[in-house]
């Protein structure tokens, strides 16, 4: 397929985007300390004084950006795809609800347009007694309860990371268009495996409660002397320096996208795939 090449020349490039962007949050976490711990050799890159860069990971920052781009591409490809007429009706079925996913999902994110437009919260969202009550006083659904949010996520999670190692691995008989549907292309299997690989320990870190931000910094007369070298490996392993759902989103729209673009590719080089 003509996609394939490109497919791995932007994923490098992104690898490599996400590569830099980790290192430099990192510095803006911690890099006030470890400046203070090796001053002669410690090159700051940022002028960060702890926590995260809110022009990168906040509301409306650079990552988030980013997402709305890849679902807004997602969602052109999708229409054009539902035109296409050779398509048997299972793939049909699929595309239709595929675009209805990616869709439901773009508007949640950008709140239906009010992170562009900056229009008022409904007051439904903002009344505490409602049940619609928005925890971030946002006009989104996924903000309103887990439900919402951490169940949708789950599933999502689910897909992007261990669907095709499900369909690989599973001695039941799978019909051709489930088979094509889940891997249109044997090269999305390596963004599965990125997924699972970022979003693994961090699972691990959270669930099991290992990581204490109260015990990372070892103070010696009331001032920093020293990093809790474990605790350390815990922040760093599991993204502590960033807003970790942002990056693990990035990572799932993107598959998104190039599962789509794959799944385009296929039907239409093979007009009479079943």
């Amino acid at each position: 397929m003509i996609f394939e090449k490109t497919f791995k020349e932007i994923s490098i490039i992104l690898l490599i985007f996400t590569s830099i962007l980790m290192i430099y949050s990192l510095d803006y976490n911690i890099g006030t300390e470890l400046k203070y711990m090796y001053p002669d050799i410690y090159f700051r890159i940022s002028n960060g004084a702890g926590g995260y860069d809110p022009f990168l990971w906040n509301e409306n920052g650079i990552i988030e950006s980013i997402q709305a781009i890849f679902l807004l591409i997602n969602l052109f490809i999708l229409i054009k795809l539902a035109t296409f007429r050779q398509a048997n009706n299972n793939y049909k079925i699929f595309i239709l609800l595929y675009l209805i996913g990616i869709f439901y999902i773009f508007c949640e994110e950008i709140s239906w347009g009010q992170h562009y437009l900056n229009f008022d919260t409904p007051n439904l969202f903002l009344e505490k007694d409602s049940i619609f009550h928005n925890k971030q006083s946002e006009m989104n659904i996924h903000n309103i309860s887990n439900l919402f949010n951490e169940i949708p996520k789950l599933l999502i999670l689910f897909w992007c990371s261990f669907s095709i190692l499900l369909i690989r691995f599973l001695k039941y008989p799978v019909p051709n268009y489930i088979k094509h549907i889940i891997e249109p292309n044997k090269n999305l299997i390596y963004l599965s495996y990125f997924i699972i690989l970022i979003s693994i320990p961090e699972l691990i870190v959270d669930k099991l409660n290992l990581f204490d931000s109260s015990n990372l910094i070892i103070y010696k007369d009331n001032l920093f002397y020293n990093f809790n070298s474990y605790q350390l490996s815990l922040s760093i392993l599991s993204f502590k320096f960033i807003r970790f759902s942002e990056l693990q989103e990035l990572s799932l729209y993107y598959y998104f996208l190039c599962h789509s673009i794959f799944l385009k590719s296929l039907l239409i080089n093979k007009v009479n795939i079943k």
